[in-house]
């Protein structure tokens, strides 16, 4: 056999041949729209399902009436009747007697300290008090279901000074009197009988009103 001849140079290789990468796909549309539709689908089913059931549920219950309020009440009617004799505690831990002041004009107040009308209506009541002799017109201001430490915070607070303030914390003297709103103030003349209820805020122009209007009476 013949041997083929050496030359001393390497036999050529081979080149390898190229490696074809398949091509690159994007995401088909229809794919996807076929993907997302059914979950769209299903979503929207199980809203269905909740609000029917909500709706359902609220079927069942009983749908409310016109709402009637009751009534506001209204002020008893005290005008020329006696005063309701009361003893009660005053601010500065001494006990006062109604009837004490019998043959003086009395106004009989009764506020709190959370009551806006109440806050104006003080400094008048204070400066009347001032005016009056020791014999004259008086103001019993009651405070109607309030401890002591509030009181005395908001006597301080509007420097309210030389008024006899009464304690009322069961709020029964208020009771006797029909109070459900306040302030009020009653008017009582020198025999005890109450002469004129004011309802809301009285001014020191009607304090004096009243204190002539009465004392005038008394002298004719």
């Amino acid at each position: 056999m013949t041997q083929p001849e050496h030359t001393g140079e390497p036999a050529p290789v081979p080149e390898a041949s190229p490696v074809i990468q398949p091509p690159k796909r994007g995401v088909s549309v229809p794919l996807l729209i076929f993907l997302v539709l059914p979950l769209i689908g299903l979503s929207l089913a199980m809203l269905f399902m909740f609000l029917s059931a909500g709706a359902r549920a609220n079927a069942g219950l009983p749908t409310p009436g016109p709402v009637t309020l009751p009534p506001m009440p209204t002020p008893i009617d005290l005008a020329n009747t006696p005063a309701v004799e009361f003893q009660l505690t005053s601010f500065d831990g001494e006990l006062v007697n109604a009837a004490d002041y019998r043959g003086r004009v009395v106004f009989l107040n009764f506020w709190a300290t959370w009551c806006e009308p109440c806050k104006r209506e003080m400094p008048a009541l204070a400066e009347f008090t001032a005016s009056q002799s020791p014999d004259g017109a008086v103001v019993l201001a009651v405070n109607v279901e309030e401890r002591r430490i509030d009181v005395e915070a908001f006597l301080n607070q509007y420097n309210i000074r030389g008024l006899t303030v009464l304690l009322d914390p069961t709020g029964d003297t208020a009771d006797d009197y029909g109070i459900f709103q306040l302030p009020v103030t009653y008017v009582i003349d020198g025999t005890g009988v109450i002469r004129y209820p004011k309802y809301g805020e009285i001014t020191l122009e009607e304090l004096n009103a009243y204190t002539e209007a009465l004392n005038a009476e008394r002298a004719s």
